[in-house]
C-alpha cells in the first residue's frame, strides 16, 4: 500500500507523493527529493520476480542509457522490505493513456512521437541493448508547449524478463506488438522496429493491424498478410510495409534508417523534419463529435445591464436562513462597479422575479472578481478587496474594506478567508498575505505574516488559486530561454506553481512544462482545470499530488471554465457550451444563446446563464436534467 511504502521511505532521500502506476513488474510512485525538490519516479521491483544477483547484473545496462527519449535510471534506493529504481519522472502518463482517451492525435504529433521512440531505440541498439517489449504502456510522456516528448521506459527490465523465454518458460512481451520471431524466443533490433511499425499503424488509424486472442495474434503476425486501409495516406504506406515485414532481414536495417525515412517523407509532405504540430491544426481532435443538445430553458429574464460576474451559493447557517422554512440561495452579480444581490428559492431557482427588485452596492471602481461565502461576498476591484455582508437585506450593506495592497494584485477566496498577492510590474518582490473572518469581532484580520516572493514571470501570467480551506497555489509564467527580442513579455513556455498554507508555510513547487491561461480548482482535491495557451482547443487537467497532467481535446475554444461535482462546463464566445465528465470525456454540446458573459452552476443540475449583445441581454435558468444529456447528477 502507498502508506506502507511511505513509512518505509521516511528515512530515505525521497518523500512519497502518490501512486501513479501499476505494471507487470511492480508499482510506480511519484516522489520528490527532500533536499532538491526534484520529482522522480520510484519503481518498486518484486524480489520474487527479480532476484538480487540478476537485478544488479542488469542494472548496469539501465545506467548506461542516457538519452532524452529514454527514461533514465538515476539510482537505486533500498529499504528494509524492498528495492526501488529511481527514474526520471514523466508527468504526462503513458502513450496508452493518451491513445485510449477521447481524442485522436493529429498526424504530425503522432509521427513526432514515433520519431522520438526511434531516436531512443537507436541509442540503445548502438549499445547492444534490445528492448523486447515496445508498446504504448512502455512509452512515457513529458508535456511540452507544442505537444509531447516520448520516452521509452522499462529498458533492461524487459531484457531481464526475456530470460524466462530462454529458460523455456514461455513467451514474454505483448502479443499485439510482437514481431513474428519473438514467438519463437528470438529477438534482434529489428524486432523492436516491427513493434514500432504496429504502433505507427495504430496511431494513424486508431486500431492495430491484427487483433484477437494471443493464439490468433500469433497466427496473424506469422501468416496473415498486412492490409493497409485507405485511411493511411499513401506517402506513409512504404514505411509501414517495410517495418512490418514477416522476415526481420527485410525490415529497416536500423532504427536510424527508419527514422531517416520518416523524416524524408515528413519534409515531402510539408511537415518539416522536426515533425512539430502545425499551428492551424488542432493538436487533439475528438474521436466522435459530442451529441448536440437543443438549448431549452425554464426561465428567461431580461437584464438591464451586462453581467460580468455571476455567482450562486446556498444561504446557510445564518439567522435569515433559519427563519425560513424553505432553502434559500444567494445570487450575486456585477455590472461595472455595481454589486447586486437577490435571494432565491434554492429548489427551483425560478422565483427571481424582476431583477430590479434587489439591492445594489456601488464600489469606487469596476469589479474584477466576485466570490460568495456563508457570511457575504468578496468583491475585488483594481485597488482593493471589499466584503459585503448579506444578513440585513432590508438595507443596503456597507462594504467593508478588507485589503488595499496599493498596487497591482491578484486575489483568491475560499470560505471565510482571503489571500492577496501583489503583482507590480517594476517591483522585485511580491507580497502574499492572508485574512480570515472573525466572528468575535466581525471583520477580517491578518491570519499570518506576509510572505515575500520573487516571481520571474510577467505580471499578466501570475495567478492565485485557492485549492481548499487551507492551501493556495501561486502560478506564474516562466520565460523561455529561446525567446527572441520580438517576443511579448507576457508570453511564456512553462508555468511555475508554488503551494502555501494559510499560516504562510511554503509547501514546495512544481514546474508545468506548458503555458496556462485560466486556471480553476475542481471538485477533486489538489486538481486544477486550465486552458492551454499554445493549443486553444485543448484543456489541461492538472493533478498537483501526485503530479500529473492530462491534455484533453475539445470542439470549442473555451472562454469560460467551470467545475462542478459531476464534471466541467466550458463555453466559448459564440454561445456554444460543452459538458465534460470528471474524466474529461465530452458528454454533450449545447448550442446556447450567443455572447455568454457569465455562467453559475447550482447543485445538482441547474445553470444560470447571462448573455449580453450590444445593448440587451438575458438571464436564463437551465435545468440540465430536462435536456437530452447522458449524465448522472
Amino acid at each position: 500500500m502507498p502508506s506502507q511504502v511511505g513509512s518505509e521511505l521516511k528515512q530515505s532521500k525521497y518523500r512519497l507523493l502518490g501512486l501513479v502506476g501499476q505494471g507487470q513488474f511492480g508499482r510506480v510512485f511519484c516522489a520528490v527529493h527532500r533536499q532538491t525538490g526534484r520529482l522522480v519516479a520510484l519503481k518498486n521491483l518484486e524480489h520474487q520476480r527479480f532476484p538480487t544477483h540478476k537485478f544488479l547484473r542488469e542494472l548496469r545496462f539501465l545506467l548506461s542509457l542516457q538519452h532524452k527519449n529514454i527514461v533514465t535510471c538515476q539510482a537505486l534506493e533500498h529499504t528494509r522490505t524492498g528495492r526501488y529504481l529511481v527514474m526520471d519522472y514523466c508527468e504526462g502518463g503513458t502513450l496508452r493513456n493518451l491513445m485510449s482517451g477521447d481524442s485522436f492525435l493529429n498526424l504530425p504529433q503522432s509521427l513526432k512521437l514515433v520519431a522520438d521512440i526511434l531516436a531512443g531505440l537507436d541509442h540503445a541498439h548502438s549499445r547492444g541493448i534490445v528492448h523486447c517489449d515496445i508498446k504504448p504502456e512502455n512509452i512515457l510522456l513529458n508535456l511540452q508547449p507544442s505537444g509531447w516528448t516520448a520516452r521509452i521506459s522499462d529498458f533492461g527490465i524487459a531484457r531481464l524478463n526475456q530470460e524466462l523465454v530462454e529458460r523455456g518458460m514461455g513467451n514474454t512481451g505483448s502479443p499485439a506488438y510482437m514481431a513474428p520471431e519473438r514467438f519463437y524466443g528470438q529477438y534482434s533490433p529489428a524486432s523492436d522496429l516491427y513493434s514500432v511499425g504496429i504502433l505507427l499503424f495504430e496511431l494513424i488509424t486508431g486500431h492495430r493491424p491484427f487483433s484477437g486472442t494471443p493464439a490468433e495474434l500469433m497466427s496473424a503476425h506469422l501468416n496473415h498478410p498486412l492490409k493497409l486501409p485507405d485511411s493511411i495516406p499513401p506517402a506513409w504506406q512504404p514505411i509501414l510495409i517495410t517495418s512490418l515485414q514477416k522476415l526481420s532481414a527485410r525490415r529497416f536495417r536500423s532504427a536510424a534508417e527508419m527514422l531517416s525515412a520518416l523524416q524524408i517523407v515528413a519534409v515531402e509532405q510539408g511537415f518539416g523534419s522536426s515533425l512539430e504540430s502545425q499551428a492551424n491544426v488542432p493538436l487533439l481532435q475528438p474521436k466522435r463529435p459530442a451529441p448536440v443538445c437543443e438549448f431549452r430553458f425554464q426561465q428567461c429574464e431580461p437584464l438591464p445591464h451586462a453581467i460580468a460576474h455571476l455567482t450562486l451559493a446556498p444561504q446557510t447557517n445564518t439567522p435569515l436562513q433559519r427563519s425560513h422554512s424553505i432553502p434559500l440561495a444567494n445570487l450575486c452579480w456585477t455590472t461595472g462597479s455595481q454589486v447586486a444581490h437577490q435571494l432565491l428559492p434554492a429548489e427551483t431557482l425560478t422565483g427571481a422575479g424582476d431583477l430590479r427588485q434587489t439591492w445594489h452596492t456601488v464600489l469606487p471602481s469596476p469589479v474584477r472578481n466576485l466570490w460568495l461565502c456563508s457570511q457575504g461576498c468578496f468583491a475585488v476591484t483594481a485597488e482593493a478587496v471589499y466584503f459585503l455582508p448579506l444578513f440585513n437585506l432590508a438595507a443596503h450593506p456597507t462594504p467593508q474594506l478588507v485589503a488595499m495592497p496599493g498596487q497591482d494584485f491578484v486575489a483568491a477566496a475560499k470560505g471565510n478567508w482571503l489571500a492577496t498577492l501583489t503583482t507590480p510590474l517594476d517591483a522585485e518582490v511580491n507580497i502574499l498575505e492572508f485574512w480570515r473572518f472573525s466572528e468575535v469581532e466581525p471583520g477580517f484580520k491578518p491570519s499570518a505574516r506576509p510572505i515575500k516572493l520573487t516571481l520571474k514571470g510577467h505580471p499578466s501570467t501570475i495567478k492565485l488559486i485557492a485549492l481548499d480551506s487551507r492551501h493556495v497555489a501561486v502560478a506564474s509564467g516562466l520565460p523561455s530561454r529561446t525567446m527572441s527580442p520580438f517576443t511579448k513579455p507576457e508570453q511564456h513556455s512553462a508555468t511555475l506553481i508554488e503551494g502555501f498554507t494559510r499560516r504562510g508555510d511554503r509547501l514546495g513547487s512544481l514546474i508545468l512544462p506548458v503555458p496556462i491561461g485560466q486556471a480553476i480548482p475542481t471538485a477533486v482535491p489538489y486538481q486544477l482545470l486550465a486552458t492551454d495557451l499554445q493549443n486553444p482547443q485543448s484543456i489541461l487537467l492538472i493533478d498537483l499530488k501526485p503530479f500529473r497532467i492530462a491534455r484533453l481535446g475539445v470542439e470549442i475554444v473555451p472562454e469560460l471554465l467551470l467545475a462542478t461535482r459531476w464534471g466541467y462546463i466550458l463555453a466559448d464566445n459564440k454561445g456554444q457550451i460543452v459538458l465534460l465528465d470528471r474524466e474529461g470525456q465530452q458528454i454533450s454540446r449545447i448550442d446556447g444563446p450567443g455572447h455568454i458573459t457569465a455562467i453559475a452552476p447550482f447543485d445538482p443540475s441547474n445553470l444560470l446563464i447571462a448573455t449580453w449583445d450590444g445593448e440587451k441581454g438575458n438571464l436564463y435558468t437551465v435545468d440540465l436534467m430536462q435536456l437530452d444529456i447522458d449524465l448522472l447528477f
